[in-house]
């Protein structure tokens, strides 16, 4: 008989827990950001910056009076410590609740700037002017802007 009670305490106990709707953030997250300006000419108009674990690959093209120019890229590796900071400053959840389009990216020339968040199945990405940030996500813009500035080109 006491054993049906402490199996039957479990059931009552374990039907009171909630399903969380929070992602936890692993090494198989991805994250894609970077900057383009649509009326630029030269070799650096858009880059594109893919961050996998401690891997960055730059990619960066551009265009000369509206003829596209071959695009470089290159690989560096970043400190674990780095690696782990972006990890921190990502709440997927959150993210995920994010526009796709923040604000007017690229308007009068102003440039715009990306951020993406891919791990598994889920994947969001939110565009916004260049220069600005994504409110609650402070932390995480700011990172992955040192982050780009650290690797502004390929050799």
């Amino acid at each position: 008989m006491h054993y049906l009670l402490v199996f039957f305490t479990f059931i009552v106990m374990s039907s009171g827990c909630q399903k969380t709707n929070v992602q936890s953030v692993n090494d198989s997250l991805i994250i894609r950001t970077g900057t383009s300006f649509g009326m630029c000419v030269g070799d650096k108009c858009r880059k594109d910056y893919v961050l996998n674990g401690t891997s960055l690959t730059l990619t960066h093209g551009g265009q000369n009076r509206g003829t596209p120019l071959p695009s470089k890229t290159c690989q560096k590796t970043i400190a674990a410590v780095d690696w782990n900071a972006l990890k921190t400053a990502v709440n997927l959840g959150a993210f995920g609740q994010q526009p796709d389009v923040i604000g007017c990216p690229d308007c009068a020339d102003g440039g715009a700037e990306y951020i993406e968040l891919e791990q598994g199945d889920t994947k969001h990405r939110v565009t916004f002017p260049y220069g600005q940030t994504i409110a609650g996500f402070e932390p995480l813009v700011t990172t992955l802007r040192q982050q780009r500035n650290q690797f502004d080109s390929c050799p």
